[in-house]
């Protein structure tokens, strides 16, 4: 039963993504902030299928993979271009929340699109972790400057009559933990793997809980079917 359990948990970046694709379904928002997010999670999908398939190809060894071939078998750079694509789909998604986040949602892409340049060319060796780290800061400056805006303006009364709360603070929870994750993954695999692998599952359910406030926002929302 364990292993069972174990098994599901180890898939958690691929199937909570279907909560919410399954509540866009049956309920159909509609508002302009909706379009990013489904964007990024029908990408995402795709990409965490290819992360979650050459692990478990890794960890079975299929198709002739062995320890000495697992270098090639790397999902590195399918959590780089999730990495990418959750910064621009959620630049995109703040962009919607009001002229303010136009502004600032034009400077944050270019400056994470160059460092990624520069991370996935010059400095391979460490982008996987530094890459992730940087956009989960990013990120967190949209919500920061997004719960600002929203205790300045005095226009929170309840998160059921504005669903991008949810989203916001599915968020700032997943980024403000996920950046010292990202930050010091490297130190951990080199120097207590097990506890790496350990600090991995956090990420993990912090992906489940963004899922889940993503999709709380899509039924909160007015303008659905």
């Amino acid at each position: 039963m364990l292993t069972i359990l174990r098994g599901i948990f180890d898939w958690i970046e691929v199937w909570a993504l279907l909560i919410p694709l399954t509540v866009f379904l049956i309920y159909k928002p509609k508002s302009s902030w909706i379009t990013p997010l489904l964007w990024y999670l029908v990408i995402g999908l795709a990409l965490n299928l290819c992360i979650d398939f050459i692990w478990y190809v890794n960890k079975e060894e299929w198709f002739g993979v062995s320890k000495a071939k697992k270098n090639f078998w790397n999902n590195n750079i399918y959590y780089q271009l999730h990495s990418i694509a959750r910064l621009l789909f959620f630049s995109w998604f703040f962009a919607t929340q009001g002229k303010g986040f136009r502004r600032i949602s034009r400077v944050i892409p270019s400056i994470f699109l160059i460092a990624a340049l520069v991370f996935l060319t010059v400095l391979r060796k460490v982008s996987f972790n530094y890459l992730m780290a940087l956009e989960a800061g990013l990120l967190l400056i949209y919500c920061l400057w997004f719960t600002y805006k929203i205790i300045r303006d005095d226009v929170l009364s309840f998160s059921s009559t504005h669903p991008p709360l949810w989203v916001v603070g599915g968020l700032t929870l997943f980024t403000a933990v996920n950046f010292f994750i990202y930050l010091f993954y490297n130190y951990l695999i080199q120097h207590s793997r097990n506890y790496a692998v350990s600090i991995w599952d956090i990420h993990n359910i912090l992906f489940l809980i963004l899922c889940v406030c993503i999709s709380i926002s899509f039924y909160n929302e007015p303008n659905r079917k």
